[in-house]
């Protein structure tokens, strides 16, 4: 099974978005790492060889819908800002020191998002 070339090692960040034009289907869209998200999730792709329209009644769809569904979520660099955030504001005595506290906070979240 294909392992994503964009998310481990120098490559991990977020994937960049494509430019979606009026001609853009979704085929274009798709790449390996989707396959490989399908795989891990252990998606029944049976599904892509009907109908759209038949994928509403199609079984093995609803199940994987179920259960992708049921996966809890979490963002990582937004759980990191809170924790920082309290483990470091608990401890400011002064308001000028919470105050540079949460700039780092912000800065460091930033960071993140910029990576």
């Amino acid at each position: 099974m294909h392992i994503p070339e964009q998310r481990f090692g120098t490559g991990f960040g977020k994937p960049k978005f494509p430019i979606l034009l009026p001609t853009t289907s979704l085929a274009d869209l798709a790449n390996k790492d989707c396959w490989f998200g399908m795989h891990q999730l252990h998606i029944d792709l049976e599904f892509m060889s009907l109908d759209v329209k038949e994928w509403a009644t199609n079984a093995a769809l609803k199940k994987s819908e179920v259960n992708v569904c049921a996966m809890n979520v979490v963002n990582d660099c937004a759980e990191r800002g809170v924790k920082l955030t309290s483990d470091f504001v608990a401890v400011a005595r002064k308001e000028q020191h919470r105050q540079n506290v949460l700039q780092a906070v912000e800065h460091d979240r930033s960071q993140q998002l910029a990576s």
